[in-house]
């Protein structure tokens, strides 16, 4: 409806170009899009697969080459970017999906949910072939599941430099987030589907970087402090009896107590840390409704979020780092802890398809 269609069937190619243009017919959903051009790649027997979200500010076409290069040249399989952002762009990725992977997946992979990436075209065959597509891998769950497959099926892998990107759509501090909820708990599932992965000590992946070097400057944040903090004030009325059911009574009463001076001492990065991984053993238990669970979690890690764009004012992605490693340590901290509790609640909790997401 926006004229996209009409736009590239005008664009003229170079003679050794050939130009598909088909329409997508099917569910919807950003993973089963997705699908469908990871199946057109193994179709056409393609080399190398570039995806860019249709919703990419501050693309460049650049881009296509510094992401297809590697995979290209037979250095990798899979080109996943990383970028400059704000830090309220950068929130999620920098807060919880980073020091997730970083303590479980033993890899400094910049940002396991890039939505601009290359695949070889027997990768791209490989994921179109996975029995995933009726779950949230469908919806918002494909790139972290995809990072995932990636680090746990040990394919060839770089992080590409692509410089700026704007700042996402939508509201912040939404009260429901299904880019959140899908990508969190497909993250969280991945404890339970590959357990003998993460629980195993295994050496620390570096993933090499290129693309573009690295600018020092200063990327301002939208004005969403008070949007934020008002979405953890309200998460408090509204999710009480969920995180009743999750966090133990020591817990509940510093998270009330945040929540009740948050604008005097922010949100603590250990206190974060710890709830974080309490909501990730809860929805593995499978007791009543997983999805509730990572829905209690968004209005704290919009509280999160208010704390890290105050934490982090004026400073330039670079200097952010510093912050970011005090996350890092935070996480590992509450590994060894998180791995007791799950090893003695395992043997109780209903056996999960190992092969889920992988056949």
């Amino acid at each position: 409806s926006d004229n996209t269609v009409r736009r590239v069937n005008e664009v003229a190619m170079p003679p050794n170009v050939e130009k598909f243009l088909v329409t997508y017919q099917g569910p919807t959903g950003k993973g089963t899009a997705i699908h469908a051009i990871l199946e057109a790649a193994a179709t056409l027997q393609v080399r190398a697969c570039v995806v860019v979200e249709a919703r990419a500010p501050g693309i460049a076409p650049k881009w296509v080459s510094l992401l297809a290069e590697p995979v290209l040249a037979g250095e990798a399989q899979v080109a996943m970017a990383y970028y400059q952002r704000s830090a309220y762009a950068a929130s999620l990725v920098d807060n919880l999906i980073f020091p997730f992977f970083h303590a479980f997946l033993r890899t400094d992979l910049r940002d396991p949910v890039a939505s601009e990436f290359c695949l070889s075209g027997e990768v791209a065959r490989d994921l179109a072939c996975c029995d995933v597509w009726e779950t949230e891998v469908a919806r918002f769950g494909f790139n972290v599941w995809m990072a995932t497959q990636a680090l746990v099926r040990e394919w060839p892998l770089v992080q590409v430099n692509l410089g700026y990107r704007g700042d996402p759509s939508g509201e912040p501090g939404a009260l429901l987030d299904a880019r959140f909820l899908h990508t969190v708990g497909t993250m969280f599932r991945f404890l339970s589907v590959h357990r003998e992965f993460w629980l195993t000590e295994r050496p620390f992946l570096h993933v090499p970087k290129r693309g573009l070097e690295f600018v020092e400057k200063d990327i301002s944040s939208p004005e969403c402090l008070s949007s934020l903090a008002s979405a953890l004030w309200e998460g408090k009325r509204r999710s009480f009896a969920e995180w009743e059911k999750i966090f133990s009574p020591e817990l509940l009463a510093e998270l009330f107590e945040t929540v009740t001076h948050f604008k005097e001492r922010g949100f603590p990065i250990s206190l974060w840390a710890s709830l974080v991984m309490e909501t990730a053993l809860i929805y593995n238990q499978g007791e009543g409704d997983p999805d509730k669970v990572v829905e209690a979690l968004l209005p704290i890690f919009h509280g999160r979020t208010a704390a890290y764009l105050a934490e982090t004012q004026g400073m330039s992605p670079r200097e952010r780092e510093k912050v970011v490693q005090q996350i890092l340590e935070a996480f590992e901290k509450e590994k060894p802890e998180f791995c007791r509790r799950w090893q003695s609640y395992e043997s109780l909790w209903i056996d999960q398809d190992a092969a889920y997401w992988t056949s």
